[in-house]
Formats: structure tokens, C-alpha cells, sequence
């Protein structure tokens, strides 16, 4: 079984919010400089300076022995990875494109040798949009290439006056990209400011590889990818990733058919995954993160921001027992209590498990929750700021979709809380609306520091006293 290489240590730290403090208080930094850190609070640790040695090609040698002879094991028991995380039955069952296009063709073949007086006219409207299931499902897909499904955007009308604005945003991005060391070491916040607005969807992928810290992984460990994707593979994980590429944006124009390009190149950048990470392996809620970069760019590329999110962004989230994930589950609950104290009495009092809504948000980073404008304002924010822009989509969700009192009224036991968690309103989740409110919540890093510490701390003390008792 090839083995993880030695190398890869991008720093796994045990609170995400920690990093600028922790350095701040080694007692190796001068007074100005823990001054330095404390103004930069509000700043993730230069994640696009992420370094890791070149791979050799003896790191994927199948050995079971440790460096001191002593055989080692490479790998931790299964999980049930498929398992975790359900998968919805609309989508499991969702149609794709072919099968859309395919039946819409037929139907009109029909009318057409039923009616010859159908014209042109009548067969061009038709083919917009075909009814399947109960649902239209049209066959041109909209600007972020989805052909329906929850996720389908309605094109509205672009003001002139916008499109000079996108290229004035587009201009000052490609400047910052080519300068990009000067801005993230003096000019930080300009750069988060920029990517509150959004980023141009233009720029967007190679934004996102600097911010993460992509491209310089893709540019130390050339040759990585291709010679990961040369090797066989666990067929365990691989098995699950096949039966899982179907249900990854079923109605989206690169997903839709199992031969298209973006199944193709999921499977690619998933199997790279578990041949460097044997560990871990595979889990579910990688696949929309990955499917997600697919869109924006190549395989390679997407493989290295892969990496980038599960060992630096979200270190522990897909990794056996989900510890880190209870442990931002508590987290989210206790800054609930500061930000909407009757939303957080209504939660703790229906025993509402944090796990069972904010697995998806968090593992997914919202893509299957938010409409698709909304999804890549979310990316654009923590590419820059890392986890807690997470955290604050989260707090936002909770406190506008139980802010009515009329809300909680209708929802008296968890199953009618969780309903309203699964079918989020659209004034909860508009791109605008949500950022804006995102913004002006009064929570700020320190705030994640002492509650994340604290979260720490009862788990601990919890665990040795279970410990004791046994």
C-alpha cells in the first residue's frame, strides 16, 4: 500500500482561529511585532505561502515498514464514509441531461409526425424547457451552466453601467495578481475587502489559487499529479467515489452525463486524493468541494486546492470520527447564544444536534445549501479568510430563519426546525442580503478564539472523566 510521503506537513493546528495568536504568544515575538499581530486578527495566516518539499518518487513505494524497521500501519480502519453523510432521495434520483434532451427529442419527433402543421415556431418554444418528473428542467443552461434543479439562475437584465464596473473590479484583480506577494504581506486588507465583493467570475480560478496556495503546490511538486494517478489505488475508496460521481450537481451541463468531462475529471482529482492520503481516503463531502473546483478549472489544479482545503483550510474535517466537525458544531451553538439568544433557546431546547445541519454546510462549504451566486461569494470569503466565514454563514441561516416568533410557533419539535434548515427561504439566502448581514454580525475572531478554547476544554474534561468512570 503506497504511503502518505513524510513531507506533506501543512500545519494542522488544533483551533482554526488560533494561528496569528499562538504566534503572538511563543514569547518569540518582539513587542511590536505581537502588536503587529494583534492588529491582524481579522487576517488567516498567509495561506498562499502554504510549502511543501517536492514529492520524490520514492514516496509512493508500497512499504508497511516505519523508518526504524518496525511495520507500521499505513492505514486506519475503514469507515463507513458512504454512510455519513445522506445523500437527498431527489437527488439520488434526479434525471440527467441525456436522459432530458433524449426524451424532449422524441416528444417532438412525435408531434411533428402527428401534426404537420406544426411550424418552426412551435418546436423552438417547446425546446427550451421539457417537463420530466414533475419538474421543467430546461435544455440551455443558465450562466453558471445548470440546466434546473434548485440551483438554476434566472438571467435578469445587466445594467450597462455594471458592466463598466466589472471591468474596472477585473482590472484592479489582474494588477493585484501580479503583485500578489506585496499585497498579501502589506496590502491584506484590500485584498479581503475585494473578495467580499466577489470576485470577478473571470478571475475567479486563478484567484482562488493564489489565495489557497494551489498554484505554488502544483509548481513545487510538478509531475505529482500524473504520477499519483499512475498508481492502482485502494479499490475500496475508488469504489466508493464511482458510486458517488453521479449525485455530485446532476443537472449541471459538465456533470450530467457519466462520459462528460467533469465526472471524468472529479474521479481524477478524487483518486489523486486517496492515493496521497491513504489515511483518510475518500469521504463524501469532498466530492461536491472538488466538483465544485472542476468547474472553475483544470484537474491538476482543482487536485492541489483540494489539498489545500482538507489539510490547511478544514484540517480533521474529513478524517475518521469527526471530531473537528462536533467540535465546530459546539462552537457554532455557543456564538448562536451571543448573536440570537432566543434562536439558541429555541435549538437547545428541542435538543437540536448541531451535526445533523451543519455537516453539510461546513464539509460541503455550502454547496448544497445556498443558490449558486450565493455559493461563490461564500468561496471567495474563505479562500481569503479561512474558517470563519463558515462560521458566519452558519450564524446568519440560524438566526433570520427562526427570527419570527411565528417561526418557532410553527416549529415545536426538532423535525419541523430541521425542515425549515432544509428548505432555506430565499430572503435567508440571497447573495446580497446574506453577505451584508454576514458583515455586521457582532462576532469577531477573538470571540471564535474563546469559545473555540472553551469547547476544547469541556470535551477534555468530559472525555477523562469518562475515562475515570470506566
Amino acid at each position: 500500500m503506497a504511503t502518505r510521503h513524510e513531507s506533506l506537513s501543512l500545519q494542522v493546528i488544533t483551533s482554526p482561529f488560533l494561528r496569528n495568536v499562538e504566534a503572538a504568544n511563543d514569547g518569540s515575538a518582539s513587542g511590536v511585532e505581537r502588536r503587529m499581530f494583534r492588529k491582524s486578527l481579522e487576517r488567516l495566516e498567509r495561506i498562499n505561502m502554504i510549502d511543501l518539499e517536492p514529492f520524490s518518487s520514492e514516496s509512493y513505494q508500497t512499504s508497511d515498514q516505519g523508518p526504524s524497521g518496525d511495520k507500521k500501519q499505513s492505514k486506519r480502519q475503514n469507515r463507513l464514509s458512504r454512510e455519513i453523510l445522506g445523500v437527498d432521495d431527489a437527488v439520488l434520483s434526479a434525471p440527467d441531461i441525456a436522459q432530458l434532451q433524449s426524451q424532449e427529442s422524441r416528444l417532438l419527433s412525435n408531434q411533428l409526425s402527428m401534426n404537420g402543421s406544426l411550424n418552426q415556431t412551435d418546436v423552438d418554444d417547446d425546446a427550451s424547457s421539457v417537463v420530466f418528473g414533475g419538474s421543467i428542467a430546461s435544455t440551455v443552461p443558465d450562466k453558471y451552466g445548470f440546466f434546473g434543479g434548485s440551483q438554476f439562475s434566472h438571467d435578469t437584465d445587466i445594467n450597462p453601467a455594471m458592466v463598466a464596473i466589472f471591468r474596472k473590479r477585473e482590472q484592479k484583480w489582474l494588477n493585484m495578481l501580479d503583485d500578489w506577494e506585496k499585497y498579501m504581506t502589506y496590502k491584506y486588507k484590500k485584498v479581503r475587502d475585494r473578495c467580499r465583493k466577489g470576485i470577478p467570475s473571470s478571475i475567479r480560478p486563478r484567484a482562488w489559487q493564489y489565495l489557497c496556495g494551489g498554484g505554488v503546490l502544483m509548481e513545487k511538486n510538478k509531475g505529482v499529479f500524473d504520477e499519483l494517478l499512475s498508481q492502482p489505488g485502494d479499490p475500496k475508496w475508488l469504489d466508493d467515489i464511482r458510486k458517488d460521481l453521479h449525485r455530485q450537481f446532476p443537472m449541471h451541463e459538465m456533470f450530467a452525463d457519466s462520459n462528460g468531462p467533469g465526472q471524468v475529471e472529479l474521479f481524477r482529482v478524487l483518486k489523486a486524493y486517496t492515493i496521497l492520503n491513504p489515511v483518510d481516503g475518500y469521504f463524501q463531502g469532498q466530492a461536491p468541494v472538488a466538483a465544485m473546483l472542476v468547474m472553475h478549472m483544470p484537474a491538476e489544479e482543482a487536485f492541489w486546492c483540494l489539498v489545500a482545503i482538507c489539510e490547511r483550510y478544514l484540517p480533521g474535517y474529513y478524517s475518521q470520527g469527526l471530531e473537528a466537525v462536533q467540535i465546530d458544531g459546539d462552537v457554532l451553538v455557543a456564538l448562536l447564544r451571543k448573536v440570537s439568544p432566543s434562536v439558541h433557546r429555541h435549538l437547545t431546547k428541542q435538543k437540536l444536534d448541531p451535526v445533523l445541519f451543519m455537516m453539510e454546510w461546513f464539509m460541503c462549504i455550502y454547496t448544497r445549501t445556498l443558490p449558486w451566486a450565493s455559493v461563490l461569494r461564500v468561496w471567495d470569503m474563505f479562500f481569503c479568510e479561512g474558517v470563519k466565514v463558515l462560521f458566519r454563514v452558519g450564524l446568519v441561516i440560524l438566526k433570520y430563519s427562526f427570527m419570527k416568533p411565528k417561526t418557532m410557533k410553527e416549529c415545536p419539535t426538532m423535525y419541523e426546525s430541521m425542515e425549515v434548515l432544509r428548505n432555506l427561504h430565499s430572503s435567508v439566502t440571497e447573495e446580497n442580503v446574506l453577505v451584508s448581514r454576514m458583515l455586521k454580525l457582532p462576532i469577531g475572531e477573538e470571540d471564535m478564539e474563546r469559545v473555540h478554547r472553551k469547547v476544547v476544554e469541556l470535551r477534555k474534561k468530559a472525555a477523562s472523566s469518562s475515562t475515570q468512570c470506566n
